[in-house]
């Protein structure tokens, strides 16, 4: 096991270009529209923090920094190399974070609790002030840049960060190094007692991110709602790279519109994209260039769903994702003891059903309900045509590949012998 974790490792860092401290990539149809570069470089360091080695004083620094660079209307926070315990930092306006090789975020580890939500950055999710152009920016390569570290002995509810409304975000060049713990990476919300598309989040970009050994029903990337967000270069061991599932504004009526996905992979996961709209209308989601390696699926995307925790009382309509939305440029390796939900057995074909393995339970969120068993297809599309797939453009290789459909719609007909 030891030595697959090292060749999957090995394999992540392939993939990954080399990054030190990049230039901030702008595009005008889509993700952050704040200060470029050279703008914010001439902005004063307002702080530069070192590791305490006590989670009460890396809290207190990090927020009074935040402070002043916001009451300064703008300025640099510089992070050094070393571990720092943190818990609940609410990220201002105009506040430009550079974090150095080396840096390594964790939950702190004096609570009692193990059990109790550690989020450890927070954008506009709990404030009630309007909050623009923020930088979250790390330095080197994939072997040293700065990373998050979770372990479920600390905490089994990490997120490294949480989005609430906020205009101008671009977060680049982290890790995750997961325990499969529970709630993806990065959750773009609403703030959290929004009521309208003015509280979700605008012109957001997230870029050359990766995760390890998140759980099957989490991962890095999660949008539930958003306006103009890019997500570009993820990586994911484990769970889902990028899911588009837009339940938590739901009651409003509330998801995402003009969400680009390119460049993005998992392996030994669930799928390099999920999307799945609830109830919600949601605008234009475009995907391009997926690759998943011995992964359930390449690509999900679900039909609406009427949740039974919604309001009885109120009619609902199965939700979609817009005209226009689209995904090409696929690529699917397939494997045979993958991570895959029981619910999913129903899509196995029968060639395969070999490889399934009901006593298996390789998750550590035991109550998702994971078994091994084997890929099964570069995409399973069950909303019908309302997301325009580029079938040429959709490819799957690997052992057995002759005996899986590229595209699946609807469950085996079991072949029952007498």
């Amino acid at each position: 096991m030891k030595i697959i974790r090292k060749l999957i490792l090995l394999q992540l860092i392939m993939v990954v270009p080399l990054v030190l401290f990049a230039q901030i990539e702008k595009r005008s149809d889509v993700g952050y529209q704040g200060p470029s570069t050279n703008e914010i470089q001439s902005l004063p360091i307002v702080a530069t923090l070192h590791p305490s080695g006590h989670a009460n004083t890396d809290i207190k620094n990090f927020q009074n920094a935040i402070n002043t660079a916001a009451r300064k209307k703008g300025g640099r926070i510089i992070v050094e190399k070393g571990n720092y315990q943190l818990k609940d930092i609410q990220l201002k306006s105009n506040v430009h974070f550079e974090c150095k090789k080396g840096v390594v975020f964790m939950p702190r580890l004096d609570l009692e609790n193990n059990t109790k939500v550690q989020l450890i950055f927070a954008i506009g999710r709990f404030a009630n002030e309007n909050i623009e152009n923020v930088t979250f920016i790390g330095e080197g390569d994939i072997s040293q840049r700065p990373r998050f570290y979770y372990d479920r002995t600390i905490a089994k509810k990490c997120r490294a960060f949480t989005v609430g409304k906020v205009t101008n975000l671009y977060i680049q060049n982290f890790s995750v190094t997961d325990d499969q713990t529970v709630f993806s990476a990065i959750s773009l919300n609403m703030r959290k007692k929004g009521t309208s598309k003015n509280d979700r989040p605008k012109n957001v970009t997230i870029k050359d991110l990766s995760i390890y050994n998140a759980s099957y029903g989490y991962g890095l990337v999660q949008g539930n709602t958003g306006e103009n967000i890019w997500l570009k270069n993820l990586q994911s061991i484990g769970g889902v790279t990028a899911r588009i599932e837009t339940h938590t504004g739901r009651e409003h009526n509330v998801g995402v519109d003009n969400v680009i996905i390119e460049d993005v992979v998992c392996t030994q996961g669930k799928a390099a994209v999920s999307m799945q709209p609830h109830v919600v209308e949601n605008g234009v989601v475009t995907v391009n260039r997926a690759k998943a390696i011995r992964c359930e699926w390449g690509v999900m995307i679900k039909d609406g769903f009427i949740s039974k925790k919604l309001d009885k009382s109120k009619h609902w309509e199965l939700g979609s994702f817009a005209k226009g939305s689209s995904i090409k440029n696929v690529e699917m390796i397939h494997g045979e003891a993958t991570t895959i939900s029981r619910q999913s057995k129903v899509y196995i074909p029968d060639a395969l059903m070999k490889f399934y393995q009901e006593d298996s339970s390789p998750d550590k969120e035991t109550g998702i309900g994971c078994k091994l068993g084997p890929s099964i297809a570069a995409i399973l599309n069950l909303a019908s045509d309302e997301v325009d797939i580029d079938k040429k453009s959709i490819s799957h290789t690997g052992k057995q590949s002759e005996d899986r459909l590229l595209i699946v719609t609807e469950e085996v007909k079991r072949v029952r012998s007498n």
